[in-house]
């Protein structure tokens, strides 16, 4: 067993704090210079760009007091890293040489946040944090929504969806979905403070709804489904058999279907078979990349707002695009094909870890839903290698927590025995007793 580093309650307030800005709700907002025009493109305000600064000192600080755990970390996967190093060195081709160095540290500090918190904190007390923070921002979502409709729900776009703290509703709803799927998951495993999280988790599918956003209702599905599948499956081998040939008869249905009527397929979650216009971008995209295949524009410099490339393909597609709306094409025309590899080796490295780990712990069904509702949200939205985002922040912390292996918490549970997910299985760690 290791013993956990003991973490003060202002290292807890500084961590907190640091992942509310990586949120990015309510304050890109209030800060925003004029709005540029641009459904969900928030100018970057001068203010908030150097009020980054001092989070991004935190990080680098937490990093040196967690120094020799992330080494193991950044020895066992040291794809993220890389990726973000590369995005930093963008800067040597990129249209946008500045543009790209700014926002290549600010990926980098972001991608060290995550590090961090797999290196300094066990499974629970992280996910409890998170936890925290999501509740925080879920119901300021909740109530801002209720008490100034003006600020927390379309009218112009979509009106009557509700975006919360955030630029538009599919954001919001992306968010709750996800923070849904953290909440049932505190449920099931943190009983000393599943009252809490039962209220996340009602609110959070609430917001779900009134986002009204279609990827985020099944990405909510994906999450809850995983956490009742893995609680199926405790029920014997036989049960696990019966939901394994369910999952794969459903599935092929779901592929049959779509490959014959897409029409109905896609209709039944609310989309035409350009997904609201996102198959024009990603043809656009397509052509792009071909002209820059390997190392691709630079990190995030493409979509600059006086990039030439993004003027001809807007003039395609004949609107204002502020992101490809997939986080693979997107790190494909940042980083080119090799950014695209060097992702992939992660994905892949990342996934069998969390299906050995699910084998002997919930912290395992953790990682297997969360990867399921990012691999979905990449789908659609520009979150892989995201700055400044909480979500890639996360998606690091389960990277780096599972290349820590056998290191990290799994010893024992502090739930209930009844609870326990089998007998002889290894379980999701408090923060006390084991990392």
């Amino acid at each position: 067993m290791i013993t956990a580093p003991r973490i003060s309650r202002l290292e807890l307030i500084a961590a907190g704090v640091t992942l509310f800005m990586l949120a990015e709700a309510f304050l890109p907002r209030l800060l925003a210079p004029p709005s540029t025009g641009i459904p969900g493109d928030v100018p970057e305000s001068t203010l908030l760009r150097f009020m980054w600064l001092p989070f991004y000192g935190l990080i680098g600080l937490g990093l040196i007091l967690a120094a020799r755990q992330s080494w193991r970390a950044l020895l066992g996967s040291p794809w993220l890293i890389l990726l973000a190093l590369l995005a930093i060195a963008s800067a040597m081709w990129s249209i946008d040489p500045e543009l790209s160095f700014r926002r290549g540290i600010a990926v980098l500090a972001t991608t060290g946040m995550g590090v961090y918190l797999a290196a300094r904190f066990d499974w629970l007390t992280a996910l409890r944090l998170l936890g925290a923070v999501w509740l925080v921002l879920i119901l300021a979502s909740f109530l801002s929504g209720i008490a100034a409709p003006g600020f927390a729900v379309m009218h112009e776009i979509h009106p009557g969806a509700w975006m919360g703290g955030w630029s538009e509703k599919n954001a919001l709803g992306g968010h709750a979905a996800r923070a849904a799927f953290l909440f049932a998951f505190l449920v099931w495993r943190d009983p000393a403070h599943r009252r809490a999280w039962a209220i996340g988790l009602i609110v959070s599918l609430g917001l779900v709804l009134l986002s009204r956003s279609a990827t985020a209702l099944l990405g909510a599905i994906v999450g809850l489904g995983v956490l009742g599948a893995a609680w199926w499956m405790l029920k014997g081998k036989r049960f696990s058999l019966a939901l394994v040939w369910a999952g794969v008869a459903f599935g092929s249905l779901a592929v049959l279907i779509y490959l014959t009527a897409p029409g109905l397929l896609l209709g039944l979650v609310g989309k035409d078979e350009t997904l609201t216009g996102r198959t024009e971008i990603w043809i656009e995209l397509f052509n792009a990349i071909e002209q820059k295949p390997a190392l691709g524009y630079g990190y995030l410099a493409f979509w600059g707002l006086d990039s030439e490339p993004r003027y001809w393909l807007e003039k395609a597609v004949a609107w204002n695009a502020p992101s490809g709306h997939n986080g693979w094409l997107d790190l494909a025309i940042s980083l080119g094909l090799v950014g695209v590899v060097i992702f992939v080796i992660d994905v892949c490295a990342t996934t069998g870890r969390a299906i050995g780990l699910a084998l002997r712990s919930p912290a395992g069904v953790f990682a297997l839903g969360f990867l399921a509702q990012f691999m979905l949200f990449a789908m659609s939205e520009s979150i892989v290698l995201a700055q400044n985002s909480i979500l890639w922040t996360t998606f690091v912390f389960v990277s780096a927590k599972l290349a820590l292996g056998r290191q990290s918490a799994m010893d024992q549970s502090i739930t209930p025995q009844s609870a326990a997910p089998s007998v002889g299985a290894a379980r999701i760690a408090p923060a006390s007793t084991a990392r």
